[in-house]
């Protein structure tokens, strides 16, 4: 009878695990192709010097970034940092659509795709390190 209970209480937790975690990262791969789809409209906008466009592409990945689970994905200082750099650039972005700015513009959108990458890269890590840590 004793042993019956752990096979039930493993199933519990991986029924648990699964409504919540797969939701979750169903929801997260939304989020980030949402930041490609804008990522990739700001490339358009600064190559065509669209103003309004690099302003609304700007203003809509801001607000992407706001998602709760992309904010939540990864709690560490150093995906913090990452997120900083990608708001910072996000934000650089948009001023200087408001400006009209052809310099700072390109400046900002390789700053933006910069941070895209580094935290994609840090993110990629962590979770092969994880793994490696799982089969020890």
């Amino acid at each position: 009878m004793h042993s019956m209970k752990w096979p039930a209480s493993i199933s519990c937790v991986l029924i648990v695990w699964v409504a919540v975690a797969f939701p979750q990262e169903r929801e997260l791969k939304r989020v980030m192709r949402s930041k490609l789809e804008h990522a990739q409209q700001i490339l358009a906008a600064v190559v065509t010097s669209d103003w309004a466009a690099l302003e609304r592409q700007s203003q809509e990945l801001l607000r992407v970034a706001e998602n709760p689970v992309w904010v939540a994905a990864f709690r560490t200082p150093l995906y913090t940092r990452q997120s900083e750099a990608f708001l910072r650039a996000t934000q650089d972005l948009l001023d200087a659509a408001q400006r009209r700015d052809l310099e700072s513009a390109p400046i900002a959108y390789v700053s933006l795709t910069l941070s895209c990458v580094q935290c994609h890269r840090y993110t990629a890590r962590a979770r092969v390190a994880v793994a490696s840590a799982e089969t020890r």
